[in-house]
């Protein structure tokens, strides 16, 4: 920090962006452009600056937070307080943050002419996040899944709405049953972030309830709930949380978290804002949105969703779902998450029974949300566009130095994982000697079986449900027709002091029991009424015995759900609990409620167990540690079955299970190799036309505006910079001595091994000779006789870089 005057106080700073008056903004921009010219430095204030900052010093906060959020800007500024022994002061710290705001607006401005003198404005972005996914080469083999992305919300970067304080505030805390909210003490900022990643609020809000349904009536957030409940096994699992409940809670919030989008590689596609509410459907309907504009047609997406089962039939329901049916938009669940659906769902949504989807988990987001939580801090009371700006140089710094890096790392994991699989098949064929199974057809006739089977269990009949409330109302009808017989029956003791008062409490209780045995006698006339029974069930009748066992079965299902409701919670506990970025009193707060979440499922397993004994024929006892180690839920739906013994069934067998499950994933593995195949190829092109379409560029520009021909230079630097990781990678992983799998598909033939190699070479070179120039100045070496025609063609090799192919 220096000081630009001799002022020994503090001037009072005024707003740091230009104002709208012509002259104001000339005095500013020559002020600014003048002291980073001469000294780069950044002043604190447009009108008289009593400090300002180095760039240097800025871009080393920059780089330093980016790369770890927890250190905030006052913490930074009180480490340069330390270093020049200066006393720390809050207006130090906000001439700080209004320096920081101009430099990050210069680099954005900076962004902003170099891609625009690269025609990569508007939609370039998204529709180019990542090469792997979006960068298509001529001729290359059509996947099921031309993308894959995932989508969750994030609740950790939240922000305090501040208010005003009422009147009779007197440094107490509210009152919970106060209702009365004070408006917002926060001024307006009209500044705003780039529309690269974020979605703005007007077009997240164009799909509430009542305006995102095209034609018919307007629906209400009631309705919406149970939409699509006839074919979705899961809507009754999942309902937002009710508006009156969290109404309170999102009232001290105005954004309350994220909704984010990623490719399968980490590349973040768009950010929405949740504001002043929970995760509604109007955030992903947005982001389906964004994706169907950048894409349209050409490519077919497949979507992660932790409740991508409900929410494909709300897009369904909506006015965008025929333009994604259209664009083969397809909700799919999460490996994750897949834990807490049932089986019906899982199979037709989970990763592993789904065509061409290889073995990608569609848990992106959840990777990234624990890295971003650690911005949590900084975001809690920043004002919006701070916020906002935090959150996306966030998201722009990992895509470019992060998740850049790993894209060759993630490609050759996935390989070598991939053919870890396959090597594994001619063990499966023998175990499958060993079971009698034929073929693998085998495993798909299972698979539909099952999923038949699950189908005709999701509802109970309705003249079974008639017939059981018949059983339990003559069982209740007998029970309190007893006490009022054992009532007129029991001796009559009167005490001769007092008898009128034993008398009419006598008289009270036996006028109650009277009145219970004729309602109970009432619900058993209308139900006979009903079912058009002429001869009253006894203990003894056939149609009793069957009402029970009806009864049993259902005792037997309630248990079931209870203890499956215990498990489920206990194994995301346990993920919470190992965690990263989860504190210490968490972790002690968890592992309390494991233990009494234990004792709870021994309990629950108690009951399970008495109920199955019960049934006739009695179903299996649990253990213990069959219980806890349960990884799916499906293990628990094939228990639900009350009506045929299906133990005996080849699919139920959990050895078969075991092998079909196998099968299913050596099947995706496969997939997978086919997809990286074309993924390396994608990459590699990309690495060529990136650089050779950035050098013409540069090249183009040099003579007639270097300043932007430098720009472009460090932008081609910083867009370059791991290629010679990335082809590293992949030349080794053409040599691998299980190389021969690579031919389950589309081998990484000799070929392209050897395009690997020259590039690899030719990159090498180059970063040589630009460590040779790098002492001297690379503007003055342009050559103004370049042929244009030679120019050209070079811009249309590289055009692809501009645009999808």
């Amino acid at each position: 920090m220096r000081m630009l005057c001799p002022a020994n106080l503090l001037l009072p700073h005024r707003d740091t962006t230009p104002s709208k008056c012509w002259t104001c903004f000339v005095r500013w921009f020559c002020l600014l452009h003048w002291e980073i010219r001469t000294d780069g430095l950044i002043p604190s204030s447009p009108y008289d600056p009593v400090y300002s900052i180095t760039v240097r010093t800025l871009e080393v906060f920059r780089n330093t937070h980016l790369r770890s959020p927890h250190l905030s800007l006052e913490a930074f500024v009180k480490t340069l307080c330390d270093l020049y022994g200066v006393c720390y002061r809050p207006s130090l710290r906000a001439a700080f943050s209004n320096c920081y705001d101009v430099y990050i607006r210069l680099r954005n401005e900076t962004e902003n002419r170099i891609k625009l003198s690269l025609n990569r404005t508007g939609l370039w972005r998204r529709r180019n996040a990542c090469p792997a996914c979006t960068y298509r080469v001529a001729g290359e083999e059509k996947l099921t899944f031309g993308m894959l992305v995932a989508m969750d919300g994030n609740d950790s970067l939240k922000r305090i709405l501040r208010r005003l304080l009422d009147s009779s505030y007197a440094g107490v805390e509210d009152d919970d049953s106060s209702e009365s909210i004070q408006p917002s003490a926060e001024r307006e900022d009209p500044r705003a972030v780039g529309e690269d990643i974020y979605i703005k609020r007007e077009a997240v809000n164009r799909w509430n309830w009542e305006t995102r349904f095209e034609g018919g009536p307007a629906r209400s957030e009631e309705d919406i709930r149970i939409e699509g409940g006839d074919d979705n096994p899961c809507a009754s699992r999942w309902n937002n949380m009710l508006k009156a409940e969290t109404a309170k809670t999102w009232g001290i919030f105005d954004e309350t978290g994220v909704f984010l989008c990623l490719c399968r590689h980490g590349f973040v596609l768009a950010l929405a804002d949740m504001v002043k509410s929970g995760e509604l459907s109007k955030y992903p309907i947005a982001v389906v949105e964004s994706l169907l504009d950048a894409f349209g047609m050409e490519i077919s997406i497949g979507c992660g969703y932790d409740i991508g089962c409900k929410f494909q039939s709300t897009l369904n329901a909506s006015a965008l779902g025929v333009r994604a049916k259209t664009a083969s938009f397809k909700c799919l669940v999460g490996s994750f998450h897949g834990h807490a659906h049932n089986r019906t769902c899982q199979l037709s949504n989970l990763a592993m029974y789904i065509e061409g989807l290889g073995l990608e988990d569609l848990e992106g987001c959840e990777r990234f949300f624990s890295k971003s939580n650690a911005l949590a801090r900084s975001c809690r009371y920043a004002s919006p566009f701070h916020r906002k700006q935090g959150i996306e140089e966030y998201c722009k710094h990992v895509d470019t130095f992060e998740t850049a890096q790993n894209l060759s790392k993630f490609i050759v994991d996935n390989y070598k994982q991939a053919l870890a699989l396959i090597a594994g098949e001619p063990e499966l064929r023998r175990q499958m000697e060993s079971a009698g199974i034929s073929g693998t057809r085998m495993f798909h006739e299972w698979l539909e079986e099952e999923r038949k089977y699950l189908n005709g269990l999701t509802k109970e009949p309705a003249e079974e449900t008639v017939k059981m409330d018949y059983y339990e109302a003559l069982i209740k009808f007998e029970k309190e027709d007893a006490k009022f017989k054992a009532m007129g029956s029991e001796f009559l003791s009167v005490d001769p002091a007092n008898p009128q008062a034993q008398s009419s409490a006598r008289s009270n209780k036996r006028r109650v029991a009277k009145e219970r045995a004729e309602r109970a006698m009432q619900a058993v006339h209308t139900l006979e009424l009903h079912l058009g029974i002429e001869k009253r069930w006894t203990s003894e009748s056939d149609e009793w015995k069957a009402a029970e066992d009806l009864v049993d079965h259902r005792e037997y299902r309630r248990r079931l759900d209870e203890l499956e409701r215990l498990v489920v919670s206990r194994m995301f506990e346990l993920t919470k609990m190992n965690m990263s970025q989860t504190g210490y009193k968490l972790r002690k707060h968890i592992s309390q409620a494991l233990q009494t979440r234990s004792q709870a499922i021994r309990t629950a397993l108690d009951h399970y167990n008495k109920a199955a004994q019960a049934l006739k024929p009695r179903r299996p006892k649990l253990t213990w540690d069959e219980v806890v180690e349960y990884a799916f839920l499906a293990d628990f739906d094939l228990l639900r079955n009350s009506r045929e013994d299906i133990r005996a069934r080849p699919w139920a067998q959990p050895v078969n299970r075991a092998l079909r499950d196998r099968y299913f994933k050596i099947r995706r593995a496969r997939e997978e190799i086919k997809r990286l195949n074309i993924e390396i190829k994608r990459v590699v092109t990309h690495i060529q036309d990136e650089e050779n379409f950035l050098l013409a560029a540069e090249d183009k520009h040099r003579a007639t505006d270097p300043i932007i021909a430098h720009h472009i230079r460090n932008y081609r630097l910083e867009r370059t910079r791991f290629s010679a990781v990335h082809l590293r990678r992949f030349n080794e992983l053409a040599k691998l001595p299980d190389s021969a799998a690579m031919s389950v598909d589309q081998p990484l033939n000799v070929s392209n091994q050897n395009t690997v190699d020259q590039e690899l070479e030719r990159i090498e070179k180059t970063e040589e000779a630009e460590e040779m120039e790098s002492g001297s100045n690379g503007l003055s070496a342009s050559n103004e006789d370049e042929d244009v025609a030679d120019l050209e063609a070079r811009f249309s090799v590289a055009q692809l870089s501009s645009e999808p192919a």
